[in-house]
């Protein structure tokens, strides 16, 4: 062969190829992951779930409002057995699709609820008062560690260990502040549903027994005229947490925007992970401390979208341990003597508290009420024993909104030890 044609079959030299970085596995980021489970509720699955659901906290409302069993159990006592019954009945969703949802409903709530947490306000309005409720306070966190060191063994029997302690600062929290802070600090401490479950059905039925109590020790009604409560600045308006809420649709989206927006925050930005409902409770009362003409106006369509979020909450935390609770009286009883401690110290420390303070029966127990209740509670006792001023209870509750959720967690630890 000649050289030309030797030449002519010589194969081709190929283009030097430039090398392509090697691709990495995308990952998802969590809130990402959340905003997909939230998606879902807009599927027929989704549908499937929150109907339910929303047929609970319907009925919960209803059961309140018109019946005498409803009002003396309470909206969401009521609206958790309507879904520990759907549980009963064969309703049983998925627990990660449920688990998602309490999430979602938490901290979109959270923000909702404190629009109006200025502690500036909340201190100065609460005035005298303001010792004696940090003393019940005070007594119901070594309440939470009394009651765990000698309870520990049916609490252990009851639940993981690892959760007594987070369950005790959770109804440290609900009878400091209220609903809401039980339910972020055992989102944040990542509480079970059997834990979530008893705690939310021991506190309720603990409520039963307190609240007549604590109406009785109020001694009799005040003898002040209309006008002396109108001159105080008592009114039954629609801002006042014991009436009517009309919010309209402008503010109640805004509420949307502004917590959504102060979670997407606190989620993305901060990276808080299983902290996003204390760290946007944080956030929330640092704006409505630092910018209160932003927020305030907010506060009453606030409370009135949180409460239809809570009440979601509470309807699922029945259908995911409900049918538990009713087939283990034994832990709930465990709960329930955790509990007794608890309102004893509370208690304790209160009338000490009001005895070197000098406060009338009165404002000792608005103060008690507070507390335990939160400012709707206060409110509606001292609308019912007409006192001259119920604006410091009102304040008092709402401060313990705003600092319960931190307070317990920072028990949580030291709590957790004595089991």
């Amino acid at each position: 062969m000649s050289p030309a044609a030797a030449a002519a079959l010589r194969p081709l030299p190929l283009p030097r190829l430039r090398r392509v970085p090697r691709l990495r596995r995308a990952t998802v980021p969590q809130p990402c992951v959340r905003v997909s489970h939230t998606l879902c509720a807009l599927t027929p699955q989704g549908a499937a779930l929150l109907a339910p659901l929303a047929l609970c906290s319907l009925a919960g409302n209803a059961l309140e409002r018109h019946t005498p069993v409803g009002r003396a159990l309470s909206a969401p006592v009521a609206t958790m057995l309507c879904g520990a019954f759907l549980a009963s009945a064969g309703f049983q969703p998925p627990s990660d699709a449920l688990r998602a949802l309490q999430s979602i409903l938490v901290y979109a709530s959270t923000p909702m609820l404190l629009f109006g947490a200025n502690i500036s306000r909340l201190i100065r309005g609460a005035g005298p008062l303001l010792p004696t409720f940090a003393a019940g306070a005070l007594g119901t966190f070594l309440g939470a560690a009394v009651g765990v060191s000698l309870f520990a063994e049916p609490l252990t029997r009851a639940m993981p260990v690892a959760e007594v302690g987070s369950l005790a600062s959770a109804l440290s929290a609900k009878n400091i502040g209220g609903g809401f802070n039980f339910v972020a600090v055992c989102d944040a401490t990542g509480i079970g549903a059997l834990a979530v479950a008893l705690g939310l059905a021991a506190d309720n039925l603990a409520a039963l027994i307190y609240f007549p109590l604590n109406g009785w020790l109020a001694g009799p009604p005040s003898t002040s005229t209309a006008n002396e409560l109108a001159s105080a600045g008592w009114t039954s308006s629609p801002s006042s947490p014991t009436g009517e809420d009309f919010s309209t649709a402008g503010e109640l989206t805004s509420v949307l925007a502004v917590s959504l927006g102060i979670v997407y925050v606190v989620q993305v930005v901060i990276g808080a992970g299983g902290n996003t409902a204390a760290a946007a409770a944080g956030i929330t009362v640092i704006l409505a401390t630092l910018f209160p003409s932003l927020l305030s106006p907010l506060e009453r369509a606030g409370n009135t979208l949180g409460r239809v979020l809570l009440g979601l909450f509470f309807a699922s935390a029945g259908v995911a341990g409900g049918r538990i609770v009713t087939n283990d009286p034994g832990a709930l009883a465990a709960v329930g003597a955790l509990l007794l401690v608890i309102y004893a110290f509370h208690g304790l420390f209160t009338a000490i508290s009001a005895h070197v303070c000098r406060l009338s029966r009165l404002d000792a127990a608005i103060v008690s009420n507070a507390g335990i209740g939160g400012p709707a509670t206060a409110a509606a006792l001292a609308s019912s024993k007409r006192a001259p001023d119920p604006a410091p209870g009102i304040l008092l509750g709402t401060l313990g909104n705003a600092t319960a959720t931190f307070l317990a967690l920072g028990a949580t630890p030291l709590l957790s030890k004595l089991v």
